[in-house]
């Protein structure tokens, strides 16, 4: 199984033993991990402190990086929940987008 992994930007700059412990684990399984190099942070910051723009953008590159992956694993229960819920809200103007979140979402 090929599966994307969201290095967080709390795991990248405070805990990167959790990132690597997901990915032994993961392969452990018998994945395919695969970590787009580009990604960065998923816009939490923002949404929280109600720079919509700002999260937005993040939003759309998080969405464009992890298009295509059947399963995404986010070791952060809250970046799980901006991706799963807060995109959602982002994109409710935007089908196209709003349609890519859902995909993500689910």
């Amino acid at each position: 199984m090929r599966v994307a992994l969201f290095v967080t930007c709390l795991v990248d700059a405070v805990r990167p033993e959790i990132g690597f412990s997901t990915l032994k684990l993961l392969e452990s399984a018998g994945c395919e991990v695969v970590v787009p190099e580009g990604q960065t942070c998923c816009g939490q910051p923002a949404y929280n402190s109600g720079d919509s723009a700002t999260a937005r953008a993040l939003a759309e590159k998080v969405l464009r990086e992890f298009d295509g992956f059947e399963y995404v694993v986010i070791p952060s229960g809250s970046c799980g929940g901006q991706i799963k819920h807060q995109y959602l809200e982002l994109f409710r103007d935007h089908p196209d987008l709003k349609s890519q979140a859902e995909s993500l979402a689910s």
